[in-house]
């Protein structure tokens, strides 16, 4: 990869459940055995949903893209759509991703969402920078700094930069602020990733 055409982007992906998949899923739901009241047996089914819908919005078979964003360091970040991106990877074909947990979510999510759309991009480039344990064209901060030990975004900038996060309510946030939690996750992973950049190179 030529140095000059080398671009550093913070890369953090918010998602839901994708609508058209929930069927699917909630077809798998039955209330626990032991209940016998209609109304716990509905109670338990509706909690049951809840949690369906968030395990969905975290897993890349099932989650519906709500925004990219995307910040090259230094600069404002962007919010773009699944099908901008496209275009996004032609502008950028050195585009080095620096995450939190980039590995586990982002790129999975990114690389499963544009296969559905069919969409070109460079997914064998994106499934090289999801390999563990590697910095190959991405910087992965939860692993990197965690060593396999999970901690959250949250508690790393309060414990090395003195700030937290914006608390958000993922269950009752609109969309709007769904968006402007992704672009301050964009600057909080930048604060993070110059924090420890002398051991990332």
């Amino acid at each position: 990869m030529e140095k000059e055409k080398t671009s550093f982007f913070v890369l953090d992906i918010e998602s839901k459940p994708q609508e058209s998949l929930v069927p699917l899923c909630e077809g798998e739901i039955i209330a626990s055995k032991v209940l016998k009241d209609p109304a716990k047996i509905e109670a338990d089914i509706e909690a049951k949903k809840l949690g369906l819908k968030k395990k969905m919005s975290v897993d890349p078979d099932f989650a519906d893209i709500i925004c990219i964003g995307l910040k090259r360091l230094g600069e404002d970040g962007k919010l773009y759509s699944i099908d901008e991106m496209e275009k996004f990877f032609e502008e950028n074909p050195f585009v080095v991703f620096i995450t939190f947990n980039g590995k586990g979510f982002d790129l999975p999510l990114l690389i499963k969402a544009g296969i559905k759309r069919d969409l070109k991009f460079p997914y064998a480039r994106l499934k090289e920078m999801s390999k563990k344990w590697t910095t190959n064209g991405h910087y992965d901060l939860m692993e990197l700094i965690c060593d396999g030990d999970y901690k959250s975004l949250d508690l790393l900038l309060q414990i090395y930069c003195g700030i937290s996060k914006t608390p958000i309510d993922f269950e009752t946030a609109t969309e709007e602020e769904i968006k402007t939690h992704c672009l301050e996750d964009l600057d909080n992973t930048e604060i993070l990733y110059k924090k420890f950049q002398q051991i990332l190179s």
